[in-house]
């Protein structure tokens, strides 16, 4: 990649971002970081019985209910695309960037983005989850040894944002793609990963959750999911770039 096709990368990348982080939607983003994990936390009993389980337990519990964040960055990743469909701007986004440009500045912008919400979401999940613990396993969260898991969480968000600018760009419609990110996992996907984890974990949610080593059973190691997972980026890639071209801007 020359020097000008570098500055022009940057340049998209710039103007995404301030795009994105403009008005109060990023707010209602941050909000849905916390929301969505006690959402699962109620559906999996936690943090009311903390005091029940062993240290390794809770710690398992807090990052497998931190891995939910995931959906909030597939939203966050579509959304970079279905901002610009609902207020029909991406054929002036076009003109003005071109289209090659365009969506590779989606795309680096939705890494950055999911990368970002795991980071932040896991901020605020956790200063939210931490008044409702006893003080002895707020104490075995803020080990070192606690937040190993970490990493998981954040490739698994980033890996969201990207499958959900694809989708963005599949369906361009910004109400159906919410639902699609959002509610289709946690109404579908999260049952049938407690319930039946050796479907669950060949669908991307389930994959994401392997990556992060949830601990359920019958889902993939680290390494195979994050494999199963590419492959659904691809497969999602191959049908974004199909309805770019099939599509009118």
């Amino acid at each position: 990649m020359n020097a000008n096709a570098t500055a022009a990368l940057v340049g998209g990348l710039r103007s995404e971002l301030i795009r994105y982080f403009s008005g109060y939607s990023i707010v209602g983003i941050l909000a849905f970081s916390a929301l969505v994990p006690w959402f699962v936390a109620n559906f999996l009993g936690w943090p009311d019985n903390a005091e029940d389980l062993s240290a390794a337990d809770n710690i398992q519990a807090f990052w497998a209910l931190a891995t939910s964040i995931a959906a909030v960055a597939t939203f966050a990743g579509s959304y970079l695309v279905t901002r610009e469909t609902y207020y029909g701007t991406l054929r002036r986004s076009v003109v003005i960037s071109g289209l090659q440009q365009m969506v590779a500045s989606k795309y680096l912008a939705a890494l950055v983005v999911g990368l970002a919400t795991a980071l932040m979401g896991v901020t605020i999940w956790g200063g939210s989850v931490a008044f409702s613990l006893p003080p002895e396993v707020r104490a075995d969260l803020l080990t070192p040894e606690a937040w190993s898991a970490m990493p998981g969480v954040v490739m698994a968000s980033g890996m969201g944002a990207l499958w959900g600018c694809s989708l963005g760009w599949i369906i361009r419609h910004y109400y159906a793609t919410t639902i699609l990110t959002m509610l289709l996992p946690l109404a579908f996907e999260l049952p049938l990963l407690a319930n039946n984890s050796e479907v669950a974990r060949w669908l991307p949610s389930g994959a994401l959750a392997g990556i992060a080593s949830l601990p359920f059973e019958g889902l993939l190691e680290p390494m195979p999911a994050f494999f199963v997972s590419v492959g659904w980026l691809i497969a999602a890639g191959a049908g974004a770039g199909l309805a770019i071209k099939l599509k009118e801007l």
